[in-house]
């Protein structure tokens, strides 16, 4: 049964008019409104970030017609030949909008909130407009939406849904389901979906792994005793760190007979949302911040994709099933433990690969408040700069007690190296740093 759903926790732009708003903000409207519906159509993390992806993309390419300093991505992303360009004069804000808006639709559950957005984006800007510049805008941001419409189509996603279920596997050492649901694994063909930059799933695959093993003189073993040894002293600050990064999109509550969810905001969504506050913050230009979003999502994207190949080849157990197992029947982690082996973890690779890339996008030392988690109770943090949120949310599953602190180590540097390909090529002046 559901009981909560929280989601709009941050006002849309329907509470203000559109002449009252820059171009900019229209952008970031049309992000939280994205972020927001996601939320609410319950999709899973990996999932998620493939919603966020391609609206960005087309906007993108709307945006920067005839900007020479801004290359296009078609061409340059796996298998997106070279989108058309404007036969006509066209006004790059109106096309990107509109491009945006049905490529959203396409994608989401409840479509209607972006048909409403966009027929309200029309009434109120068609009459602003030159007739013939507007249906030429119109009709090439839905040329653009169309092209990416059909590109998406072709990443592998709707033949994922049909093949078979994660198959438990009970040799020592292998991920089980957990606590409260005991749910199948998540997406275990993930590494089948179609990355932008990557070369394979496993290009950035760990050199160093976290082994099984019961010998106690082991990377593994000692490991384990850290996790359950931080798990029993959890102080004030480290139980609020591991709860701002929760960002569980469907936590389960179990109250009697009673079983409920409550929505909550993805690991990508996230970091979109970071990425939106800090363009707000500095008032970043619209087409500065379509590239931030642009690359943000797809390092984010390209990040599952590295992450869940390598959690679903190395299949290594979490922290309660083997802590309970070895050392403490009664231990439970500080936070609920999502269904998917342990190696690598999601949050450090995707928070790893977004900072990577906006740290290059918008500076290194970029203080933000981030305010995403006001909604879910736990109010705001100031970051001195992304790659510090990005190490802060990678302990914060250690605190949680569903990583091993080896394993958020080992996925800092994955998730960089992630971020660094994409900045690598598709973002020309990004050095290797």
């Amino acid at each position: 049964m559901k009981l909560t759903k929280i989601f709009l926790f941050l006002s849309l732009f329907f509470t203000n008019k559109l002449t009252a708003q820059n171009k900019a903000e229209t952008l970031h409207s049309l992000n939280t409104l994205l972020i927001n519906t996601v939320m609410e159509d319950l999709f899973t993390p990996p999932v998620a970030s493939r919603l966020y992806v391609y609206p960005n993309i087309a906007f993108y390419e709307c945006i920067i017609q005839g900007e020479e300093e801004y290359k296009p991505l078609s061409g340059t992303l796996n298998q997106l030949n070279r989108l058309p360009s404007p036969t006509t004069a066209i006004d790059n804000y109106t096309a990107a909008c509109i491009s945006f808006s049905y490529v959203a639709q396409t994608l989401v559950a409840t479509e209607h909130k972006f048909e409403d957005w966009r027929n309200e984006f029309i009434k109120t800007e068609k009459p602003k407009a030159d007739s013939v510049l507007w249906i030429n805008s119109y009709n090439y941001g839905k040329q653009i939406a169309d092209s990416i419409i059909a590109y998406s189509k072709r990443d592998n996603y709707l033949k994922s849904r049909g093949l078979m279920r994660y198959v438990i596997t009970n040799k020592p050492g292998d991920w089980q389901p957990t606590p409260l649901d005991y749910a199948q694994g998540l997406e275990p063909h993930w590494n089948t979906i179609r990355s932008f930059t990557m070369s394979a799933p496993s290009q950035f695959s760990p050199k160093e792994k976290l082994v099984y093993s019961k010998a106690k003189n082991s990377m593994f073993y000692k490991t384990m005793m850290e996790t359950y040894k931080i798990g029993n002293n959890l102080d004030t600050a480290r139980k609020a760190t591991a709860l701002y990064w929760d960002d569980n999109p469907n936590v389960s509550k179990i109250m009697g007979h009673l079983n409920y969810f409550i929505h909550k905001i993805s690991p990508g969504g996230h970091w979109m949302m970071i990425a939106k506050q800090a363009c707000e913050e500095k008032n970043i230009s619209l087409i500065k911040s379509a590239q931030a979003y642009t690359l943000t999502s797809i390092a984010i994207f390209d990040a599952f994709i590295s992450c869940w190949d390598e959690k679903y080849k190395t299949n290594l157990i979490r922290p309660i099933t083997i802590i309970n197992r070895l050392v403490d029947k009664n231990w439970n982690p500080y936070i609920q433990t999502p269904p998917f082996p342990e190696f690598t973890s999601g949050h450090s690779v995707t928070s790893n690969a977004a900072a990577t890339v906006l740290t290059t996008l918008l500076g290194d030392n970029f203080t933000f408040t981030d305010k995403t988690e006001i909604p879910f109770g736990q109010g705001t943090r100031t970051f001195s700069s992304f790659n510090a949120a990005a190490l802060e949310s990678s302990t914060s599953r250690v605190y949680g007690g569903i990583h091993y602190p080896e394993t958020a180590r080992i996925s800092v540097l994955q998730g960089k190296a992630v971020g660094k390909n994409v900045l690598q090529k598709l973002y020309q002046s990004a050095t290797n740093k």
